[in-house]
């Protein structure tokens, strides 16, 4: 099974439109990349209540918990230092083999970067993780057009 990571990363118009209509699963990072019309938000911040106001999507909360009940929010109880590392291990935990990351690891610091490619390597072991360009991560690139091409 396919997935996408969406993040705030900045992609050209024709992948627009692909990222858009694709039927793989997608999730977003945060309040990231709500024009690509993600299946599920994933947050590690404490901003659940505010993702859960602002968006009708399913949201994986690593951290933080709702004082009440909701349908709308699954936990995930694996935080590994960065919200895209807990994305990539709970699409993992839910059995999707190829993650295409539409991202870049340009994170604010190098001591950040150098952890999130600490972390994915041993991912790497578990499911065919890719970058969409060639940016910050130790992964192999795979174009946005190639990876939804076959489904």
């Amino acid at each position: 099974m396919k997935a996408i990571v969406l993040t705030y990363a900045p992609v050209e118009e024709s992948e627009k439109e692909i990222l858009k209509n694709t039927k793989i699963f997608k999730i977003a990072l945060n309040s990231h990349a709500e024009e690509f019309n993600p299946d599920l938000r994933i947050c590690s911040d404490y901003i659940l209540s505010d993702l859960c106001r602002k968006f009708s999507q399913k949201i994986v909360s690593v951290r933080e918990k709702l004082r009440y009940e909701s349908k709308r929010v699954e936990y995930f109880d694996k935080f590994s230092g960065s919200t895209i590392v807990s994305a990539i291990e709970y699409l993992i935990f839910k059995g999707y083999s190829n993650i295409l990351i539409i991202g870049d690891n340009k994170v604010n610091t190098k001591k950040l970067q150098k952890e999130i490619n600490k972390c994915l390597e041993p991912l790497s072991n578990e499911a065919c993780i890719y970058q969409y360009t060639k940016g910050n991560f130790k992964l192999q690139v795979m174009s946005i057009t190639n990876f939804c091409k076959y489904l």
